[in-house]
């Protein structure tokens, strides 16, 4: 165990929850890394108690790992990043628990995995993963894009393409469109083969499952399948938009991130390539160096 005067030590902690872990980065004043931890679950708008105790025990993690005794918590700066607080009345609850900290700053995981994308600086990031968001923070103002959950929203996403792909191969079942590699691929991959099949099969579907079947669309469509070329450029038509969208915020780059990132990148349109720029790192990271910018301009 370090022997230190607690009492003088500033230790910095970003932390990233979300629906399924937690992650928590620990870094010393001069941004050295310490220690990093991941807990359980940590969106406190599907469970508040479930998400401050993984976000507890992802700090005392971090805490042991470096050799600081528990005590050491009412010396950290924390910034963390959560799933869920974009919902006003759950921000007001986390950023009013009675934390152990130093000081909590509480924003959403969006906006700690655009300063990690861009390293603390600012920026905007496209996500498409499961789901699809768009974020940009250009002079302090944060703007969202998108993030309004599926079906309504997260179109272009992978739980989009996989929907898109069943309702494809639904229509090729009843006789209204010709069936195609992809829509035959679906049906073997479900184990249908009528109509009323797919209907049942699919019934308690959700975001996570259809997202399962977005790789088939992106290979069809490599592969010239006129369904899965027709789902892709209607997916594509939207990303453009979101892009565009999010260049009139001000941001001078867009890091794309999530599972669709790449291959999606590849089919933007040469004058919206020449705006991307690399992710240079996580969520977590982009946590901790606001945590010690905050600190930083508090001690000014």
């Amino acid at each position: 165990m370090q022997q230190i005067a607690l009492q003088h030590e500033q230790l910095f902690i970003g932390v990233d929850g979300g629906g399924t872990k937690c992650k928590a980065r620990l870094e010393s004043r001069s941004g050295a890394l310490l220690a990093e931890a991941v807990t359980g679950p940590a969106n406190p708008a599907t469970d508040f108690t479930l998400a401050v105790d993984s976000i507890l025990q992802a700090c005392e993690q971090v805490l042991q790992q470096a050799g600081y005794p528990i005590t050491a918590l009412a010396c950290c700066h924390v910034v963390m990043g959560l799933a869920g607080v974009n919902v006003p009345r759950i921000h007001s609850q986390m950023q009013n628990w009675s934390h152990p900290f130093a000081s909590l700053t509480v924003t959403t995981d969006l906006h700690i995995a655009c300063l990690g994308a861009h390293a603390g600086r600012e920026g905007a990031i496209l996500i498409t993963g499961t789901g699809t968001a768009a974020f940009s923070i250009v002079d302090k103002k944060q703007s969202y894009f998108s993030a309004q959950g599926f079906p309504l929203g997260d179109r272009s996403s992978g739980a989009w393409f996989g929907w898109q792909a069943v309702c494809a191969t639904l229509d090729s079942l009843d006789g209204l469109t010709n069936e195609t590699e992809l829509t035959n691929t679906i049906c073997r991959a479900l184990g249908v083969r009528s109509n009323t099949d797919l209907i049942s099969c699919c019934l308690s579907y959700k975001a996570t499952d259809y997202a399962q079947l977005a790789p088939l669309v992106l290979r069809f469509q490599q592969l010239g399948d006129p369904l899965a070329l027709d789902i892709t450029k209607r997916g594509m038509d939207y990303i453009q938009a979101l892009f565009l969208r999010l260049l009139k915020t001000g941001a001078g780059r867009v890091a794309m991130l999530g599972g669709l990132a790449p291959f999606l990148a590849d089919l933007l349109p040469e004058e919206l390539k020449q705006h991307l720029s690399p992710v240079l790192g996580p969520p977590e990271v982009g946590a901790v160096t606001l945590a010690r910018q905050l600190f930083t301009e508090k001690s000014a």
